[in-house]
């Protein structure tokens, strides 16, 4: 009893230190999440397992894992994981390459991403996205000016290259996209040359390109996304139904539970297209309430980073908001018909397992940084966006 009781003043302590803002908005929406895997799931469930209650039985186990693993990142010095960062990446590499090599029958509609450990099973790439923000952010810190030699920086998006390059073959090219955005995003941050940065954007955009038409369901997709309406019964059904089911909810929505897309109208209720249900169940206005919680945190995320006591919390918060962000943007952007149909899953919201324990364990660790910014001030680096004042002062 004594040793649980000075644990729970422990914990008590650090958590009086923590962002609250933050965690109170992504407890929030996890709970938010639950109710919505219910909502948009429960039809889906019946039809396929008889049970109506299946995906809200395994969200809710898979929610308190998450909270579970939320706990351990915000009580956990962050760096810790910096020290262990190289280890971290190289397992992420490895889960890749073995997603990539297992058998056909691991395959999940064709494509090779999920890793099985026994009962658990998750996306090698959300382990990867985070492996990699940690690798950068460690390795980042003491590069200094040096970023901004090419040599340099070629080192960096090799990384990033091999992170994507895996990712692609599985096939998932929405997220190698989302994960070459986070690692050079954290390169332009860390002071590297924009010009080099923006020869190399436009040096791949023909390999971007070739990549979307190397699959013709990439192809399928990116015609249902020019001419959806022409094709609501064949390639663009997603994205009219999606759109279908945003228009149905109007200003207040229908209610919670009262939703008609979920009742198969709509494929992947409960992942893809959980922006579509939850908007036809609340409407306008409770989306923009989500979306203030979401921009708040992300706000608060990047304050965090600018508090941070030294450059790699600074990159590490910065990473994982981000990451977030970019989430949040594209699930958003394709259940509103603004990007070709992609499964991008709406954080902390859409059902998933392993990828809301990842997702919350990126946000523990931007609470553990949150935690620490007063106490260590002189080592507070400088962000891109105070070099100018920085250059002034000391004559650069």
């Amino acid at each position: 009893m004594i040793s649980l009781a000075s644990e729970y003043r422990r914990f008590s302590a650090k958590t009086g230190q923590i962002d609250k803002g933050v965690f109170t908005a992504t407890l929030l929406l996890l709970g938010l999440g639950v109710v919505l895997v219910y909502s948009s799931s429960c039809a889906l469930a019946q039809a396929k397992f008889g049970d109506s209650d299946f995906f809200l039985i395994r969200q809710g186990i898979r929610a308190l894992l998450a909270v579970a693993c939320f706990m351990v990142f915000i009580n956990v010095d962050y760096h810790v994981w910096g020290k262990m960062s190289k280890g971290i990446f190289i397992a992420a590499i490895i889960l890749l390459i073995l997603a990539i090599v297992m058998p056909e029958n691991h395959a999940i509609k064709g494509a090779r991403r999920w890793i099985r450990l026994g009962p658990i099973q998750f996306q090698a790439s959300e382990f990867a996205r985070l492996a990699l923000v940690v690798l950068l952010a460690a390795r980042l810190q003491d590069a200094g000016e040096q970023i901004r030699e090419w040599k340099k920086l070629t080192g960096y998006l090799a990384i990033i290259g091999a992170v994507c390059a895996l990712v692609f073959l599985e096939p998932n090219f929405s997220t190698a996209f989302i994960i070459a955005l986070i690692g050079v995003s954290l390169l332009f941050i860390s002071g590297a040359n924009l010009w080099h940065l923006t020869g190399l954007a436009l040096a791949l955009i023909p390999v971007g390109l070739a990549g979307m038409i190397s699959a013709p369901y990439r192809v399928r997709r990116l015609m249902g996304f020019f001419n959806f309406s022409e094709h609501k019964d064949g390639i663009g059904y997603q994205t009219y139904q999606a759109i279908l089911g945003l228009g149905n909810g109007g200003i207040f929505g229908k209610g919670l539970g009262q939703g008609e897309q979920k009742f198969l109208y709509l494929p992947e209720p409960h992942t893809d297209f959980a922006f579509a249900i939850l908007g036809e169940e609340i409407g306008f206005i409770g989306l923009a309430l989500v979306f203030a919680a979401f921009c708040f945190t992300l706000y608060r995320g990047m304050k965090i980073a600018l508090n941070a006591p030294d450059k790699m919390g600074q990159l590490m918060a910065f990473g994982f908001t981000f990451m977030i962000g970019l989430y949040v943007i594209v699930h958003a952007a394709v259940n509103t018909g603004l990007m070709p149909t992609t499964g991008v899953p709406l954080p902390l919201l859409s059902y998933g397992g392993m990828s809301l324990a990842f997702t919350m364990s990126g946000i523990g660790i931007l609470l553990n940084i949150s935690s620490q910014a007063d106490r260590e001030p002189t080592r507070r680096t400088v962000l891109p966006t105070q070099r100018g004042d920085w250059k002034k002062k000391h004559g650069r």
